[in-house]
């Protein structure tokens, strides 16, 4: 079944415009996100370790642009696929609204991006014939985007022949690939996905119980605003509407994550498993009667929206007391469910970030040819609010980082 223009256009238009509310409600100022910044001055200074993103975000213009674009894309996509292998629109109606999919869609990051790439990889691949090879093809090369879009993969499950495609362009996706098979201990998340063995690959049996168990702490232990309780939910959807082999390897990537990260997981990485796992929590929804349906699907993607304004509002407050320039707008707060925004907010940026861009356009403005500047490290190299716009506008300024 192919879902009709009119419905993915509606699909479209709400998911841009809940994006866009999320993104303003977060204020302006600073690039808010993990990777904004850094990646916007690599625009310039080349050398970021995630290609595509780069060239994405030269024809977007910005890194905050692109998500909107390409988190409103991934939800026409997701209705596009979910159609396409018998389970209804409902989950990409559901992707509207959900909490983590606003939120990566409204940041200055590669999230969104690297999710579109893997669902148009998927979508294609629908098509059958070559758009098979093409598509799984396509999805793999979501990793130069950023990879933490891999789990979208186990959507080519319903079309299994676009493994193949997959298979075949693995060996190409393999530098961004090297933390996840090849890691490095001790170099941080860049160097090593699995930081809850320790940063290597946990190929001895011996260590998989007490990974299991930090697994299950990690899914137990999910923020309720993060609508990781969906995932039960699309259980029950596949259960009932077949295709159990795709289903099971949407609950493998959910483990896999879970398992790499244990209890070092953070909301943000769940986004794409809950994404994957859309499709069959939509399908509960999908009725013969069709005012049923759209009353159905209508009802739970406006439920959603609480919680969404709840992690928006709660956030934007936290932002608007640690970066007072961002130009954050005074909205009413939604208290409930409560969310642990400080580590949202230092993921995403650090105190002053605006004020930081600031001082690096007048130093670029002011400074002398070949200039010293000494800056105070940050935790998670957050210095760089400043340092990246200053080196992307004065290149010949040299930054010397000094301990705090």
């Amino acid at each position: 079944m192919t879902p009709s223009w009119r419905e993915l256009a509606g699909i479209a238009l709400a998911a841009a415009l809940v994006r866009l509310v999320g993104a303003w409600a977060l204020g302006g100022g600073a690039p808010f996100g993990p990777d904004g910044t850094g990646a916007e001055a690599a625009v310039v200074l080349g050398g970021h370790r995630y290609p595509l993103h780069i060239a994405a975000l030269t024809v977007a213009g910005s890194a905050r642009a692109l998500s909107l674009l390409c988190g409103t894309a991934s939800c026409a996509l997701l209705a596009w696929i979910g159609a396409r292998a018998g389970l209804g629109t409902a989950g990409g109606w559901l992707a509207t609204t959900l909490p983590l999919a606003v939120y990566t869609g409204a940041l200055s990051a590669g999230d969104a991006p690297a999710h579109a790439v893997a669902l148009l990889g998927v979508a294609l691949a629908s098509g059958g014939g070559v758009w098979c090879f093409i598509g799984g093809a396509l999805a793999v090369a979501s990793v130069a985007v950023k990879p933490i879009a891999l789990p979208l993969l186990a959507l080519l499950l319903l079309w299994p022949r676009s493994l193949i495609g997959a298979a075949a362009a693995i060996p190409l996706a393999l530098p961004w690939l090297e933390p996840l098979v090849d890691p490095m201990p001790g170099g941080g998340l860049l160097g090593s996905w699995w930081p809850a063995a320790q940063g290597s690959v946990p190929l001895e049996p011996g260590r998989w119980p007490d990974l299991a168990a930090g697994a299950l702490r990690a899914i137990g232990g999910a923020p309720i605003w993060t609508g990781a309780g969906l995932l039960g939910v699309a259980l029950a959807g596949a259960a009932l509407r077949g295709r159990r082999l795709a289903a099971a390897g949407v609950g493998l990537t959910l483990g896999m994550v879970c398992v790499a990260f244990g209890d070092s997981l953070q909301p943000r990485y769940l986004t794409a498993p809950l994404l994957a796992a859309l499709p069959w929590a939509g399908a509960l929804l999908t009725w013969r009667t069709p005012w049923i349906r759209r009353g159905l699907i209508a009802v739970v993607t406006a439920a959603l929206l609480w919680p969404t304004g709840a992690l928006i509002t709660q956030l934007a407050a936290h932002r608007a007391g640690a970066d007072p320039l961002a130009g954050v707008p005074g909205l009413p707060v939604l208290g409930v469910p409560a969310v642990d925004t400080a580590p949202l907010f230092y993921e995403c940026s650090t105190e002053g970030a605006t004020q930081m861009h600031q001082r690096a356009a007048e130093l670029a403005r002011t400074l002398p040819p070949g200039a010293v500047v000494e800056v105070t490290r940050r935790p998670h190299g957050r210095e760089g609010e400043l340092t990246w716009p200053l080196q992307a506008a004065r290149p010949d300024v040299r930054i010397v980082r000094v301990a705090p």
